[in-house]
């Protein structure tokens, strides 16, 4: 009875290895995906996936636990016993129900906020992309220590860390004011005021990603090396109230106000080396996506 509800699962992860399996035998990527470079979102896209393998687990596991009564039941059937669930094991087998349930609703709103952060840098992506025409250059998901950079761009003015965050608007606006506003992100000093919530993490968490990048940049090119940091929020207007600590952008106008943007003035040597040290950080290194 185990077998009969599991064998169907266990064919269809068999069919997919042994599908994938036969279409790489002797074969092989005509490139070295190891030293491409990461595109915008990878690490938020392989988090993603791996949230979506955790919802076929979960789904594998409940198919399994309501499936189970049948199973005892059914396996004592077949010796020709007559036989009940015995109900001290009913809050352990509810439990279970519970807990995976629980973990499914969990994990559905990960994976919906990583879909969130996913398309904002997708976005982000979208809006530099031709600003290397005019001599800058533009790196995504930069990996770190147990961290990573959305975006960084070196240019003439200096290194600028991009932090992107996805966040949703309201939509239960109900008077003209505030349909006005439900798009207006205010920025005032570290604080950023949303129409229903206020964030001062953003800032901090931009700032010191900053501050980490620089210090690996003038360890690796044996100079001083300032990056400085930048909020975007796609999707919001920016309201300035009072001067930002951390100049907080609107996506739309990311790729004007960049050259714009007062950092470190780099010679063209300087530029060379540290889009070096940046490409060793951008590199896949393996084939996961």
């Amino acid at each position: 009875m185990p077998a009969a509800v599991l064998l169907p699962m266990l064919i269809f992860v068999g069919v997919i290895k042994l599908t994938l399996a036969a279409a790489g035998r002797n074969k092989r990527y005509p490139f070295d995906v190891s030293i491409s470079h990461r595109v915008a979102g990878q690490s938020v896209l392989s988090e993603f996936n791996d949230k979506s393998a955790d919802l076929f687990g979960h789904l594998i596991m409940l198919t399994f636990l309501f499936n189970l009564p049948f199973i005892y039941i059914g396996a004592y059937k077949l010796l020709g016993i007559e036989k009940v669930m015995p109900w001290l094991l009913v809050p352990f087998y509810a439990a279970g129900i519970i807990y995976i349930l629980v973990k499914t609703i969990r994990t559905t709103k990960s994976k919906n906020n990583l879909r969130l952060g996913l398309e904002a840098e997708w976005f982000v992506s979208s809006e530099l992309h031709g600003i290397e025409t005019t001599g800058y250059k533009v790196f995504h998901d930069i990996q770190c220590d147990k961290f990573n950079i959305d975006h960084l761009v070196v240019g003439p003015n200096g290194v600028f860390a991009i932090e992107t965050k996805g966040r949703r608007k309201p939509t239960n606006s109900k008077t003209a004011k505030e349909k006005s506003q439900e798009h207006v992100v205010n920025v005032k000093g570290k604080i950023l005021e949303f129409p229903n919530f206020t964030d001062t993490s953003i800032i901090e968490q931009a700032t010191r990603q900053a501050k980490w990048a620089g210090t690996w940049l003038s360890e690796a090119t044996a100079e001083q090396i300032v990056v400085s940091p930048v909020v975007t929020i796609p999707g919001w207007f920016v309201k300035i109230i009072s001067k930002p600590i951390v100049p907080v952008i609107a996506t739309k106008i990311l790729r004007k106000q960049i050259p714009k943007l007062q950092g470190q003035q780099l010679s063209f040597e300087q530029i060379k080396r540290i889009t070096h040290q940046v490409k060793q950080k951008t590199l896949r290194v393996d084939d996961v996506i």
